[in-house]
């Protein structure tokens, strides 16, 4: 049997751009604002229309959530895993919400 090597979808450059920028901003007050359930509409919906699936998004979603320079200057460790819980939270919510 061989190994597919299809890429996989992916979201669109400025789609993840925006959801990287939410999240920065996360970051850095401590905590998600309304802003998140506006980029994860957007972000959800992109996803089903290109057929990634909700387990796909989610490892896109940690590797640009574990890519931001922020996370390295925020000392609480507890507060990074609490926002990072929520913002998986609500993405599977949005993502089954339509």
């Amino acid at each position: 049997m061989a190994f597919d090597r299809t890429p996989s979808p992916q979201l669109e450059s400025e789609t993840a751009e925006a959801l990287r920028a939410v999240m920065d901003r996360a970051v850095r007050r401590g905590n998600h604002t309304d802003e998140l359930h506006d980029i994860l509409r957007r972000v959800s919906a992109e996803a089903r229309e290109k057929g990634i699936q909700a387990e796909q998004l989610l490892i896109i979603m940690k590797e640009l959530w574990y890519s931001l320079p922020e996370l390295r200057r925020v000392a609480d460790n507890d507060l990074q895993v609490a926002l990072l819980q929520e913002l998986i939270s609500r993405c599977i919510d949005r993502y089954y919400a339509d």
